[in-house]
């Protein structure tokens, strides 16, 4: 039985986190081992699904962010942090020092700005150390822990390989909003709209279409082949009501407060 639906990107967010928050290695690490969620519009989602709380100023869980016309960052100051839960608490660590007792078993949840079609990731990084992800990455994979990166398919380009290629902090010379480098992963724990219908009502769907206007920018249309009658409308209820989630409102770092140079200050 097809259904179609769209679902725009907050939608999205809600649904794919849901997904994350039920994986079983997920929820054995919350009983019983370390989990770190960086931040980020998705992760948000994800952590106040999986401690069942409700951040009060949602924009401190965000770094990176394209908003207001440019892709920049959040204030530095005012950023909650990359998030360390311990035996399904939130504890107050510093992220490397928390990460440096992962083992196996253990989970990290990392937000992406892109994914290709072959199931890579993409991130941006605006911090020439290499970010979170640049800070984490070689002792993930040396302790063989696989990053679970929840991110939707409006994110989607050809190829996060080339797009590292040509990208980095010190090749872009002329920019509106912060200067950024770009860091390909392969073998990720890739949980996007598709894979989270999966795991949450075990449907097979593909993407048809994206796009929208009128609150639904950036959204993705997609067909699921559902078992049933009474499968087919749990699914709906469940996109009828993420459709009603109201985007996060981000604001960027002040212009005044930056001396980075980015065309967009320039008067014209």
């Amino acid at each position: 039985m097809l259904s179609t639906f769209a679902l725009h990107p907050a939608a999205s967010k809600h649904i794919i986190a849901r997904a994350v928050v039920k994986l079983p290695e997920v929820q054995q690490a919350l009983k019983n081992g370390r989990i770190i969620v960086g931040s980020g519009t998705t992760n948000i989602n994800v952590l106040e699904q999986l401690l069942n709380i409700s951040l009060e100023d949602k924009s401190r869980g965000v770094a990176g962010v394209i908003t207001q016309k440019v892709s920049c960052i959040t204030d530095p100051d005012n950023r909650y942090g990359n998030w360390c839960i311990e035996n399904g608490k939130l504890i107050e660590a510093d992220w490397l020092d928390f990460l440096d007792g992962f083992k196996p078993g253990d989970v990290f949840i990392k937000g992406a700005n892109a994914v290709d079609p072959t199931g890579d990731v993409g991130v941006l990084v605006a911090n020439s150390q290499g970010g979170t992800i640049g800070q984490a990455i070689g002792a993930l994979r040396a302790r063989g822990i696989i990053p679970i990166f929840p991110v939707g398919l409006e994110k989607m380009i050809p190829s996060c390989k080339q797009a590292e290629k040509v990208m980095g902090i010190y090749k872009d010379e002329y920019n509106l909003g912060i200067k950024v480098g770009f860091i390909a992963l392969s073998n990720t724990q890739l949980i996007t709209e598709i894979e989270a219908l999966k795991i949450l009502f075990g449907i097979d769907a593909i993407q048809v279409a994206a796009g929208g206007v009128g609150g639904m920018e950036g959204s993705v249309v997609l067909a699921a082949d559902c078992e049933s009658e009474a499968q087919a409308k749990d699914l709906l209820n469940l996109v009828k009501k993420a459709n009603r989630i109201s985007p996060l409102k981000i604001n960027k770092r002040k212009c005044s407060e930056c001396n980075l140079p980015c065309y967009f200050r320039e008067k014209n």
